[in-house]
């Protein structure tokens, strides 16, 4: 489940989601969406910090993911995942056991779909720039966007842009239960080279594996 809630990303008052979208919030996300897809492969490493106030509640897990189009390799939580377009292979290496399913297109689960941290905005949010920084000498924007459908489970999403090159530096999700959570990215390379066959699970390469396949 925490998977599911954290990478429901990478997510206020109720006025502002009635607000005007704002064209200045507008052109850092574009131009966050294009310089992020111009890249045919982007590697990067990542932290999911949990945090509840009330119940005093503070975790950090680390991972890491490579994309490549729709392909990705995630390492997070015990588990790697490969995912060639199509199908999602969860490997956990704890009990030698490989789960293998076929995730729709358009899932949300930034899991699921992990290049729709970078897009998010684009479908269901209102957004607003909230403020420019610098920070060890390099300049940020952050971005609020605020989910139009108010059922959801947090009530926004901050990101934190570097204008310089516009990457992601970090998303937080402020859930309406108080928890909130943070990933934050480092480490990005995209000069990589990466063959298909890398985002596929190769059963050959993991001697008496469980497969256990959720599909039917």
């Amino acid at each position: 489940m925490k998977k599911n809630l954290y990478l429901t990303i990478i997510l206020l008052s109720y006025q502002a989601i009635y607000a005007q979208q704002n064209p200045d919030a507008k052109k850092i996300l574009d131009a966050l969406s294009e310089k992020t897809k111009s890249h045919k492969v982007i590697e990067t490493d990542f932290k999911v910090t949990f945090k509840n106030m009330k119940e005093d509640i503070q975790n950090t897990s680390e991972g890491s993911i490579i994309i490549k189009g729709d392909k990705y390799r995630l390492k997070f939580m015990g588990t790697e995942s490969f995912y060639d377009g199509k199908t999602l292979w969860s490997y956990l290496p704890d009990v030698n056991e490989v789960n293998i399913t076929e995730p729709a297109p358009d899932d949300e689960d930034i899991f699921n779909n992990p290049k729709r941290l970078f897009t998010i905005y684009e479908n269901d949010y209102k957004y607003q720039l909230i403020e420019n920084l610098n920070q060890d000498g390099k300049d940020y924007s952050l971005v609020d966007l605020y989910p139009i459908n108010l059922e959801e489970e947090y009530t926004r999403i901050r990101l934190q842009i570097n204008i310089t090159d516009y990457f992601l530096a970090s998303a937080t999700i402020f859930g309406k239960d108080g928890s909130n959570y943070t990933i934050s990215i480092d480490n990005y390379k995209t000069n990589a080279n990466f063959e298909d066959s890398y985002f596929t699970f190769n059963e050959s390469q993991y001697p008496k594996v469980e497969i256990v396949d959720m599909r039917f």
